[in-house]
């Protein structure tokens, strides 16, 4: 009788480990989507196996931009000389929409509540044509506002967690602008670095670190303040930036020295430099894991690296030019 009833046990047991496994499967799968400008592609990466299993022809070119629905279904995406926005439906992969900007197209970003979408026309170059940022409504998916940036060429934006604040780097005028998104206007400067690209808040929005191009460096700033504080040399072209989960650490990508660098923050200094082999370009945290995604210009590929170990695990080989990383969360 005793042995029955523990095969009686082991047996449900085993049955509600199968039927919980799709469920706590799903919650850590997603898949990586990465704009490929050199051939107008979207690379589309199952990070479970670190595989390619698909691509999404957009065009000649893409954007460097992309950004993902607060729900997972779409994908906004677009082309850089013609100004589009594509509205990708995630599940069938097709163009659900198009908005003509009027304008050049460098970053695209979506606040973190999913309301607004925000497209930035900067280039690597001067002109009153690339100096504008378009603010979509993402549930009528059409442009509401467009605002002439103070400064020159904005290129990719960040948020607060609040959806209150938008922070849009101008590679050409080295200073971030600062937009109230209630209000849609810009509402202050702050001095950074030279040819700022991008750039990422604290997980406590205390702190916005900017990669600098031409300098190298990290610029650390005040939010609260509205003020560089910090500038901490890491690699030759600093391009991309990410922040660790728990604020600790930020990890750059270097493109000129071709590797990536992660700097102790309390200690403003670099303590890891890992080799990609292919002028690493942009970097994304891979949710509810211990992994960053880095997009290599040259070699044409994607590493993942272990951000604990503090190496490359996996090699994914991908479309010509590979720029931002988003992930989808399968469901």
């Amino acid at each position: 009788m005793k042995n029955r009833l523990k095969i009686i046990t082991i047996l449900l047991v085993a049955i509600a480990i199968l039927y919980a496994y799709p469920q706590m499967k799903n919650e850590n799968e997603y898949l990586a989507y990465i704009p490929n400008a050199g051939d107008g592609t979207i690379s589309i990466i199952d990070v479970s196996i670190n595989k390619l299993i698909d691509e999404i022809k957009i065009g000649n070119s893409v954007s460097h931009g992309i950004a993902v629905s607060s729900d997972g279904s779409k994908i906004y995406t677009g082309n850089i000389e013609d100004g589009k926005v594509f509205i990708i439906d995630v599940n069938s992969k097709e163009i659900l929409k198009t908005i003509d900007t009027g304008r050049n197209l460098h970053g695209i970003d979506i606040t973190p509540d999913g309301k607004y979408l925000f497209t930035a026309s900067g280039d690597l170059q001067e002109g009153e044509e690339f100096d504008y940022i378009n603010i979509i409504d993402t549930k009528e998916d059409k442009i509401i506002k467009s605002i002439r940036s103070n400064g020159k060429s904005p290129s990719h934006i960040d948020f607060t967690k609040d959806s209150k604040l938008a922070f849009v780097n101008n590679v050409m005028s080295g200073n971030v602008s600062v937009v109230d998104i209630e209000k849609f206007e810009i509402i202050s400067t702050i001095d950074v670095g030279l040819i700022p690209n991008e750039s990422e808040l604290s997980p406590d929005d205390k702190y916005l670190y900017v990669a600098n191009v031409q300098d190298g460096t990290i610029s650390v700033v005040d939010v609260k303040e509205g003020k560089e504080i910090d500038k901490i040399k890491v690699g030759e072209g600093t391009h991309g930036v990410a922040v660790s989960n728990d604020g600790k650490y930020v990890w750059t990508t270097n493109m000129y020295s071709k590797d990536v660098s992660v700097i102790d923050i309390e200690n403003s200094k670099v303590i890891k430099t890992i080799e990609t082999g292919g002028q690493a370009n942009h970097i994304s945290v891979l949710p509810n894991s211990d992994l960053v995604y880095v997009s290599n210009l040259e070699s044409e590929d994607i590493s993942a690296i272990d951000m604990k170990k503090y190496e490359v695990i996996n090699t994914i080989k991908i479309g010509k030019k590979p720029h931002e990383i988003e992930f989808v969360r399968l469901k």
